[in-house]
């Protein structure tokens, strides 16, 4: 069988955070990164102690695969160091980007490479593009990073104590922030992990100078209360370990937010987390400091191009067959609406998950791939199994309540776990349920059987004082 070669195109944590998984599993393996991922790679391999040669590759190379050639394309992202393939032969080529902004005016990289993909493309005799549908569904054109400096600028050149939470993976903004606090006279403190992990890499890569920029470490701070230094920090998606949602609340050590602070959310929130967010911006509103988010200044720009910039690559490149990616099936679907009617000469092919295409006598054909459900990791890349993840959710609704018998003693040990405090002064009702239960009406009955009748007898129970059934395990010894 060929041997399996992996192609990393960047280093957000949703293409590189599966890695060792798939190393273990194919240890033969050969896997292609940028610098910039490579580092991001070996950080998440080295606590695990998998030594796994990363092979390098920028721009400039060429990679021979059969009857194709591999060539990277350098195209800009909300991460540096982001690249796009085409696989190319006289006959036929496919540009594959999956993650990219058509950003033509970047902070500290080269623009997004359209050239290299006209010339490319133009000497095969039919070609494929596979293209990012993360913003499909908003028409008009994404922001530059450059874009974002003038309102950056008066943020930071404000006289006010400033916090200032984004995706730690965004060094070019972070960059930005960097200068222009230097511009000002400003020190920059980071707090959380992911920041500091980030810019290590950044440092090691050389995207960033250590010695140009520097970063005043937290325990070095003799006064918190300082207007001239400006916190980067994380948890610009209110999670709840990040230092944004710590501050906040009153939890980090020596910070209190007070009217005279600004709080700048540099993001948006991403699906599903408008809730955490806005809880947060709830009580900062409690505290009356300023807050900024990207609905009051200019200082958040997406990833993934819009209509407009979709518009702008597929009217150069002119690629005979089109492939939506990236995205959830609403947004692929809505991709190739979008394609259809404006480019009704492009072939489009909808791919779901464990689908396949191949290029045969000048036309795509669509296959099955063999399905396997997707594990879930958690902790210690243990997989957690599907119906085991359904006992976490109704651990988390209901609550539990653990009961342990001793059937020669007759103790009895009751905990209640995620109810009501007002349940704990009926446990000595519980008590005397279990008591008679397994004690006097089961006495002669099998452990088995005592056990089950003492669960139903304190789920009713509970039922009828919560309105719900908490989960219940009974043990007996």
């Amino acid at each position: 069988s060929k041997k399996l070669t992996l192609f990393i195109t960047h280093g957000h944590e949703d293409h590189i955070g599966a890695i060792h998984h798939l190393i273990l599993a194919f240890p033969e393996m050969e896997i292609f990164a940028p610098r910039f991922a490579e580092i991001l790679i070996k950080n998440k391999l080295a606590p695990r102690k998998i030594n796994k040669k990363i092979h390098l590759y920028t721009h400039k190379d060429k990679l021979k695969f059969d009857e194709y050639t591999l060539h990277p394309i350098h195209v800009t992202h909300s991460i540096p160091d982001t690249h796009g393939f085409v696989f190319h032969s006289s006959e036929f080529s496919t540009l594959f980007i999956s993650d990219f902004k058509f950003d033509l005016n970047p902070s500290f990289e080269n623009p997004f490479d359209l050239l290299k993909i006209k010339k490319l493309l133009a000497t095969s005799k039919k070609s494929l593009a596979m293209l990012d549908s993360t913003n499909i569904l908003s028409a008009g054109k994404t922001l530059s990073e450059s874009d974002l400096i003038p309102d950056l600028e008066k943020i930071i050149s404000n006289e006010k104590r400033t916090f200032i939470t984004l995706f730690s993976s965004n060094i070019y903004r972070v960059k930005n922030i960097l200068e222009l606090s230097k511009k000002h006279k400003k020190k920059v403190v980071t707090i959380g992990r992911s920041i500091q992990n980030y810019l290590n890499a950044a440092y090691a890569a050389k995207i960033i100078d250590e010695n140009t920029y520097p970063v005043v470490d937290l325990d070095s701070v003799q006064n918190h209360a300082d207007t001239k230094i400006i916190y980067v920090i994380t948890g610009s998606q209110g999670e709840h370990l990040g230092a944004a949602r710590r501050i906040i609340s009153g939890e980090q050590k020596n910070i209190q937010l007070n009217s005279s602070d600004q709080f700048v959310f540099c993001s948006k929130p991403i699906p599903g987390n408008e809730a955490k967010i806005y809880r947060l911006y709830n009580m900062l509103a409690q505290t009356g400091v300023d807050l900024i988010t990207s609905k009051d200044m200019q200082i958040h720009a997406s990833g993934h191009p819009c209509q407009q910039d979709l518009h702008s690559v597929l009217s150069e490149i002119k690629p005979n067959f089109f492939i939506p990616i990236h995205g959830e099936t609403y947004f692929l679907r809505k991709h190739i609406q979008f394609v259809k009617g404006n480019y009704p000469n492009i072939e489009t092919i909808l791919l779901q998950n464990f689908q396949g295409v191949e290029y045969k006598n000048s036309k795509l054909k669509e296959f099955s791939l063999q399905e396997k459900l997707p594990s879930i990791i958690h902790g210690k890349d243990l997989p957690i199994e599907r119906e085991r993840i359904s006992e976490r959710r109704k651990l988390a609704i209901s609550g539990a309540v653990f009961i342990s018998l001793n059937h020669k003693s007759q103790n009895i040990k009751i905990d209640l776990k995620g109810l009501p405090i007002e349940m704990d002064q009926h446990i000595p009702k519980m008590r005397d349920l279990v008591d008679y239960c397994a004690f006097s009406e089961n006495k002669k009955r099998d452990h088995d059987y005592t056990i089950e009748q003492v669960r139903i007898k304190i789920r009713t129970f509970c039922n009828s004082l919560l309105g719900y059934k908490p989960i219940t395990l009974v043990q007996m010894v």
